[in-house]
């Protein structure tokens, strides 16, 4: 069992074929996706959706944001790295997770668990958060409950 973080984004409006988030494993460590609470901030009543799975590739990633600790402070800093920018994005595989809300105060959780899988990335691959095309995205808070070991 690894140590666990927190990565979250708060009341941003996504852009279509663009990942909101991106968490980007460290060499000879791997990070898995255990829980995923992604919900609407937005001015009016629609369907909303985010696509959650590995990705390769992209270049000159940017914005990234500091894990936090979620068990306790005396658990080292993260090693893997976060992105929310990229000059030429991510290429997502072609399944994974895709969680549905509205985006006028709805909420998708999701948990890791034996009936659900796992999101799990090693060795520098990616893991993206990306909404799926035919949705015109509007404000959201995302928050990753992340473990790496």
């Amino acid at each position: 069992m690894g140590n666990k973080y927190w990565v979250k984004r708060e009341n941003v409006t996504p852009v279509a074929a663009q990942d909101l988030l991106t968490l980007i494993s460290g060499a000879n460590r791997r990070i898995r996706v255990l829980q995923i609470q992604i919900g609407g901030t937005g001015g009016s009543s629609a369907a909303q959706a985010m696509s959650a799975s590995r990705s390769t590739g992209g270049t000159t990633p940017g914005g990234g944001i500091t894990p936090s600790k979620a068990e306790h402070t005396d658990q080292p800093a993260a090693n893997f790295t976060t992105a929310t920018t990229w000059a030429a994005q991510p290429t997502l595989e072609t399944n994974g997770l895709t969680l549905d809300w509205n985006a006028l105060g709805g909420f998708a959780p999701w948990s890791a668990g034996p009936n659900r899988g796992v999101l799990e990335a090693r060795n520098g691959e990616n893991i993206s958060f990306r909404p799926p095309a035919g949705h015109t995205p509007q404000a959201c808070n995302l928050s990753v409950l992340v473990e790496e070991d």
